[in-house]
């Protein structure tokens, strides 16, 4: 829980969501809750409790339905994920207490500044939001325009199969200006299509004019 309302990211506001008793028996209501975040390491369902002067953490929060461990010795603790052997924070001790060294992102956060996302998360998230392109998700992140993505810089290492096959296109068909006939009574193929359905906001159709000008020309040839 926390007393800082600008580091917290995503926050829900939410009526009745509990009350907090202080050591001095001093009561306060928790606002909501939201989530803190230095890009590459996050503590979510954090709750905003107004009037409180010192951030509280707990560890069983870390490591409660994750592959996250938190170790502590002599200089400090860290905070690593099993699966990956990969660090996520080192924290150093200060005096009796264990604090956790966390610089929050306030505000927009810096693309350049972010962790790079893996590649499953990046491809994840590119699905989920109908194949936008990373460029457009970043600025997502950095404007906060999407409740629920990560804080990371998302790029791609490969071509998305389903872009590269949604942006082809057939070429158009060659425009013929002059005729094929070569010889007088020679059989010509034309296409013709019956008037359009749907009218103009003039009450006209697009293919009226078409078919009565072909009309003419086939009464015209063979009267001939």
């Amino acid at each position: 829980m926390t007393g800082k309302k600008e580091n917290l990211r995503d926050l829900r506001s939410l009526d009745n969501a509990g009350v907090v008793k202080f050591g001095n028996n001093h009561k306060f209501q928790v606002k909501g809750y939201g989530k803190v975040t230095n890009g590459n390491f996050t503590v979510n369902q954090v709750a905003y409790v107004e009037g409180l002067q010192h951030d509280l953490i707990s560890v069983l929060q870390h490591v409660m339905g994750t592959d996250n461990q938190v170790v502590f010795n002599e200089e400090g603790s860290i905070i690593s994920n099993v699966g990956t052997n990969e660090v996520l924070l080192k924290s150093k001790r200060h005096g009796d207490m264990f604090t956790l060294d966390i610089k929050p992102i306030v505000g927009k956060p810096l693309v350049c500044l972010l962790s790079k996302a893996p590649t499953d998360v990046s491809w994840l998230w590119h699905r989920r939001l109908p194949h936008l392109n990373f460029r457009n998700l970043n600025k997502l992140v950095v404007n906060v325009l999407v409740r629920g993505l990560p804080v990371l810089k998302f790029d791609n290492d490969t071509l998305c199969a389903v872009c590269e096959q949604g942006k082809q296109h057939h070429q158009g068909h060659p425009i013929i200006v002059d005729s094929n006939i070569v010889e007088p009574l020679e059989l010509l193929h034309i296409d013709l299509c019956r008037p359009s359905t749907v009218e103009t906001l003039h009450k006209k159709r697009a293919a009226d004019a078409e078919v009565n000008v072909a009309d003419k020309r086939n009464n015209k040839c063979f009267k001939e």
